[in-house]
């Protein structure tokens, strides 16, 4: 009698296994927060329930983002267009992104990655 409740514990304790979520490892709980660093000529990104806002590192973007599985999706951008001297603006142009670790990936229009920045909150 002892086996057969060993095996119906076993049983349980397997079928359990796959029964929980864990938020933490969600892709969509992966992106939030701020990316890089929010300070003068630097560029970051703040992702917050389905908006973000940040910088290029001189001019101001905003809009919204959706995650698809591994992949952030970028959309209804806005951006200032001032221009600043020695400010490489790479981050103007993302589209998409993907979570690697604590960095966030950033993809252009044409899917060639542009540049990263790191988890910093």
């Amino acid at each position: 009698m002892r086996s057969i409740a060993k095996i119906a514990l076993v049983a349980a304790m397997v079928a359990m296994a796959g029964c929980g979520t864990d938020d933490a490892s969600s892709p969509s709980s992966d992106v939030s927060g701020t990316w890089g660093t929010e300070a003068a000529r630097s560029p970051f990104l703040v992702l917050d329930d389905g908006e973000f806002r940040g910088s290029d590192g001189c001019n101001r973007l905003h809009g919204t983002y959706e995650v698809d599985g591994d992949v952030v999706r970028f959309s209804s951008q806005l951006h200032t267009m001032m221009a600043c001297p020695g400010v490489d603006s790479w981050l103007s142009r993302l589209a998409t992104a993907e979570v690697d670790g604590d960095a966030l990936v950033i993809f252009d229009h044409e899917e060639q990655r542009i540049g990263t920045l790191p988890r910093s909150g």
